[in-house]
């Protein structure tokens, strides 16, 4: 059985999931071949490299952009960029990332939960992130996102003078208003994401590209650009690995309920995106991007993109890109040993359509960036042998 979201095998992430007695007991994720675009550089000039993968990313084409002309200019030994270029840079992502968590929760998950899409709404601000990227546009802007996340998307948590302190009272704000408030209690009503004793891929805080270059090496080799791990484990990138401290999402965390954790982590990391586009490169925020040059001509660039950390490598020789290594969110996030294979399996008996519905839901809290098909594949029981 299989669950496509859209048709082209070649454009897919396959995820495979073997059940026994109604029970998933193992998954398996399959990303594309070359999905970052990088072996389409090689051999030109930064400059052509640089428009040709920002025209052709199948997701975040500004990160994309902005990860490799960083990884060139550090491979090139050039210096840092001036002030404004920076700031410009970091709201330009900033827009970027809000508009990819606006579809996500604004369509993607009402629609995944059989409610209405927030299409109109969405479209409103859609126009606007991917046009409007001048300081004063980008400030004004910035704003009305907050706005939208306090005011319309999770109103019952802005409404208390206290946090809630447990499952029953984080429910009960959700229930109070706000676009999310149902796709909320829906999911948490659906019951923990992972069996208890499961456990779940670490998560990858923020490092920078010195601290990467440092843990890696000069160049990935190829088992990392295809399955990359960190202190030896695959590991989850993205928003709830960037806000797991925050409390509510603990809460969420601490009673298994990880999917919801994602979900709720993507609205605060769209609150930090706004807050970005107006106040981009403070004090109290890591910067989205940076680069550092590990060999002369060799250079590592590493964006903090909605989906989680983007990697680029670049070796230049005689003025042209001789190499290219990306490796993108999706790699971590639908590794073969990763999140999704791990939090897939379930303790109790549960029906195919059930399996997908839930199978569904986990791969959308982890934001592929392509669309996904799910197959179940049930095994058959072993025989007795006979004497």
């Amino acid at each position: 059985m299989q669950q496509h979201m859209q048709a082209g095998d070649e454009l897919l992430i396959h995820l495979t999931a073997h059940r026994s007695k109604g029970r998933v007991i193992s998954a398996r994720a399959a990303l594309p071949a070359n999905i970052s675009g990088s072996a389409r550089v090689i051999g030109l000039e930064p400059a052509m490299a640089i428009e040709t993968l920002g025209r052709c990313a199948t997701h975040s084409p500004r990160s994309h952009a902005q990860a490799l002309a960083l990884a060139c200019a550090a491979a090139s030994g050039l210096g840092a960029r001036d002030r404004d270029s920076q700031l410009a840079t970091e709201r330009e992502l900033a827009a970027e990332a809000a508009d990819n968590h606006l579809h996500r929760l604004l369509v993607d998950w009402p629609l995944a939960l059989g409610m209405d899409a927030h299409t109109s709404r969405y479209g409103e601000f859609h126009r606007r992130l991917i046009t409007k990227t001048d300081s004063a546009s980008c400030f004004e802007l910035g704003g009305d996102v907050l706005d939208l996340v306090a005011r319309e998307m999770l109103a019952g948590f802005f409404n208390g003078i206290r946090l809630p302190h447990s499952l029953a009272e984080f429910i009960d704000r959700a229930d109070t208003g706000g676009i999310l408030g149902a796709v909320l209690r829906e999911l948490i009503n659906l019951g923990p994401s992972h069996p208890d004793q499961g456990r779940p891929a670490p998560l990858l805080g923020t490092l920078s590209a010195a601290a990467w270059a440092s843990t890696v090496g000069e160049w990935p080799t190829p088992a990392f650009i295809a399955t990359p791990s960190f202190a030896g484990e695959p590991g989850e990138t993205g928003p709830l690995a960037r806000h797991a401290v925050s409390p509510l999402v603990r809460l969420l965390r601490d009673r298994g309920h990880r999917v919801s954790a994602r979900l709720f982590s993507k609205v605060i990391d769209l609150a930090d995106c706004a807050s970005r586009m107006r106040y981009p490169l403070t004090d109290d925020v890591p910067p989205m991007i940076d680069a550092a040059q590990i060999t002369p001509g060799v250079g590592l660039a590493r964006v903090s993109s909605a989906r989680g950390v983007l990697l680029c490598w670049v070796r230049i020789a005689q003025g042209v890109i001789a190499d290219c290594a990306i490796i993108p969110a999706g790699a971590w996030n639908f590794h073969p040993q990763g999140a999704f294979c791990r939090e897939s399996s379930t303790e109790s008996e549960e029906t195919r359509e059930a399996t997908v519905r839930r199978l569904s839901l986990l791969a959308l809290a982890l934001d592929p960036s392509l669309p996904f098909a799910i197959e179940l594949i049930d095994d058959a029981p072993k025989r007795g042998r006979h004497r």
